[in-house]
């Protein structure tokens, strides 16, 4: 028993020793692999990378780095060369060492080199050239010494590096060009380079233009060091139009660095080939360091700090951290510390890009908004013709003694392209303005906040109807009250967080008081439509006379057969009757954008918790079937036909609507049981609407006003069809 347990003991034990073995060769082996060279060797302390060097992400990081070819170590197996010159000062090759030396060194360091001699290309296994401080111009003979891993041309006068001028160098391993004269690097030098190159240095130099295609190795997995530091770099171009792919593989990097350079802006990075910037995240082993360059910090930062956990992969290193130097408010601020606050990155705009004189314009991209702000600055006191062609404008146009609205807005609805439009919120606080006309909120359709707040106000328009009562701020305002502004009762709330944005105050015999407080017999106004009350006098008029004036007749017949039906047939024939496939076909302009939102997701959803069937004709009729037999059909079996009254029509729905409220007419008419329920969604008045019987149903208020906020519109729609 004992001797099989101390023979599993030196079992393991052997185990142990040669996975330890295996693991330092196959450390070995991974880096000869990755750059499919067998000379290179990987110190032992990579074993424990974590530990020696803190900073490198894992051991082939470490291997990559501090990685030696064994020449290094064994320095008595390199032969030494120098060179000499003739008298004409051509360059000849000397050897110093003795012969059966199979790999070979060169230096000449601060001598009169201006080209490299082409007598390097005769010798076999020249690994390491060393021509610092000479006055060579050109790299172009270069590619011939195919054995080289170490080249030094520090301080020579090289301008110009062709991007295939290390083709075909597998085992170069070092390259360094600092302090020459390099102002072009042509684009593609890394992105295709497929060898062992771990340092490139090309600091100290005049370069004022990098491309992205020299900053990312796509063929090699890994690199150790870049160094483009104290040049005069400020752009990065794609000139090949590089694209960075969702299943590219952008490899483990290494660190670049771009200190003490001339970098302001930041620049774009679906210029840079990144359509989709979650894919700068194929960047997370690269680590750039772009400290020390005068970076102005505006709106161009937000798409980065927007993406916080990219920004602090790629430059979220503590000794990466980078620091604005412009405008002046965020000097010394880093930039990492626009992640939590974003609205202060903005663009300003200038005079140049439509901003008016003396007004301040900037985009906010955080709100995605454009800011006017044009307070107290107005010299003319009128309204700018211009302002930048952007999106979601943020107006401010108070403290200006501006008066005439109306004058104003119909100078500006002369233009051919207006910022009306675009306009998403204004202010016309603290001016001079006593009426609020309609065409204002007729022309700021899309706005969703007016301020009119400290303006001595008189009226209030009705068309203030089209937006809500929280949208709009009035403030406290004094008017002579009478039966056209009693919808105020109905529009404004009576409690909540906007009670108080619009108080409207009466003049009455008791002093001022709310418009909510009074009641309307105050002002004196009648109950109910004076047309409908005229008519249904005429009706009574007529059955007890049995006479009714041919004018009245002529005039009002359809009104008067609507409400005939309505008083006299209440009860409808319903024995023997087939009952109806769907409770409600709606007519409305389906290329209302609003609209459609609106009946989909409110309209519909209700009328489907009360279990009332609805034919909708853009959404029910079948392709291929003839759309006006599809109508006819649908209309003969519902038993309620709603119609919705909209502003505008193309002239397609313009047909189709013709053709709907012809049939629901008819049906109408000759079928007892049939009701029309109609909705002004815009607001119409009777003398926008050309059919007569729509007309009439208008006239005698048988529809349902759309704007009016205190009924539910949904429940009158469905007791109507209920009904």
């Amino acid at each position: 028993m004992m001797k099989m347990f101390l023979h599993i003991v030196f079992l393991s034990l052997v185990g142990f020793i040669i996975l330890n073995t295996v693991d330092c060769k196959t450390l070995n082996e991974k880096l000869a692999k990755l750059f499919n060279r067998t000379d290179l060797l990987c110190p032992d302390e990579c074993l424990s990378a974590e530990e020696q060097h803190p900073y490198l992400r894992d051991e082939m990081e470490c291997c990559v780095c501090f990685a030696q070819p064994f020449w290094i170590l064994n320095s008595s197996s390199v032969g030494r060369l120098s060179i000499s010159f003739l008298q004409d000062n051509t360059p000849i090759i000397v050897f110093n060492t003795i012969h059966n030396i199979d790999l070979f060194n060169i230096t000449s360091l601060y001598g009169n080199l201006t080209t490299i001699p082409n007598e390097l290309c005769n010798i076999d296994g020249l690994v390491y050239v060393d021509f610092s401080y000479n006055y060579i111009s050109s790299l172009d003979t270069i590619t011939c010494i195919r054995s080289l891993d170490t080249l030094i041309l520090r301080g020579n006068n090289i301008s110009h590096l062709k991007n295939n001028v290390f083709d075909g160098m597998r085992y170069l391993r070092v390259v360094d060009l600092s302090y020459n004269e390099l102002s072009n690097i042509e684009p593609g030098l890394f992105l295709n380079f497929d060898g062992s190159l771990s340092f490139f240095d090309a600091s100290n130099n005049c370069l004022d233009i990098i491309d992205v295609s020299n900053i990312i190795w796509d063929k090699q997995d890994y690199f150790c060091f870049t160094n483009f530091s104290k040049n005069k770099i400020s752009i990065v171009t794609n000139i090949m139009g590089w694209s960075c792919e969702v299943h590219a593989d952008l490899g483990h990097g290494g660190y670049v660095d771009f200190t003490n350079n001339s970098f302001k802006n930041v620049f774009d990075v679906t210029e840079l080939g990144f359509y989709d910037i979650t894919l700068l995240g194929k960047l997370y082993f690269y680590s750039f360091d772009f400290r020390f360059n005068p970076w102005f910090c505006d709106c161009r930062v937000f798409p980065i700090a927007n993406k916080s956990n990219i920004f602090n992969q790629i430059f979220g290193s503590d000794y990466h951290w980078i620091q604005c130097n412009s405008p002046p408010e965020y000097n010394n601020k880093m930039v990492n510390d626009f992640i939590k606050e974003q609205d202060l990155l903005i663009c300003n705009i200038s005079l140049a890009d439509k901003c008016p004189p003396h007004c301040h314009c900037f985009y906010q991209p955080s709100r995605n908004r454009t800011v006017v702000n044009c307070r107290s600055s107005l010299v003319s006191h009128k309204l700018p013709l211009v302002l930048p062609t952007y999106v979601n404008l943020v107006i401010d146009f108070s403290s200006n003694r501006i008066s005439d609205l109306q004058a104003e807005f119909q100078r500006l609805l002369s233009e051919e392209r207006t910022y009306l439009g675009r306009t998403m919120e204004i202010s016309f606080a603290s001016n001079f303005i006593k009426d609020v006309p309609n065409i204002v909120f007729v022309a700021l359709k899309n706005a969703t906040k007016f301020n009119f707040m400290s303006n001595p106000i008189n009226r209030i328009p009705e068309s203030l109807k089209l937006h809500r009562p929280c949208d709009v701020l009035f403030g406290t305002v004094n008017i002579s009250c009478g039966c056209s502004d009693i919808w105020l009762q109905n529009w404004l709330p009576s409690s909540g967080h906007c009670f108080n944005n619009t108080r409207v105050m009466c003049h009455t015999s008791a002093g001022l008081m709310s418009i909510l407080d009074i009641d309307k017999d105050i002002f004196g106004c009648q109950n109910g439509d004076a047309i409908t009350m005229w008519i249904s006098f005429s009706l009574v008029i007529c059955l007890c006379c049995t006479m009714i004036p041919a004018i009245i007749i002529n005039q009002f017949q359809l009104e008067m057969y609507i409400l005939l039906r309505e008083h006299l047939f209440t009860l409808r024939q319903i024995s023997n009757s087939p009952p109806f496939a769907y409770d409600a076909y709606i007519s409305c302009n389906e290329q209302d954008e609003n609209l459609r939102r609106w009946i989909k997701y409110t309209l519909l959803p209700y009328l489907k918790d009360k279990r009332l069937s609805v034919f909708l004709p853009y959404r029910d009729c079948q392709p291929g079937t003839p759309r006006e037999d599809e109508i006819r059909e649908a209309m003969k079996n519902s038993r309620n036909i709603l119609i919705i009254l909209s502003e505008r029509y193309d002239d397609i729905s313009k047909r189709w609507l013709s053709l709907e409220l012809r049939y629901a007419w008819l049906n109408y008419r000759n079928d007892l049981r049939r009701n029309i329920v109609i909705i002004n969604y815009d607001l119409l008045n009777s003398a926008d609407i050309s059919e007569k019987y729509i007309k009439a149903f208008l006239r005698l208020g048988k529809c349902i006003d759309f704007s009016n906020y205190q009924k539910d519109i949904k429940t009158k729609v469905t007791s109507l069809i209920s009904h």
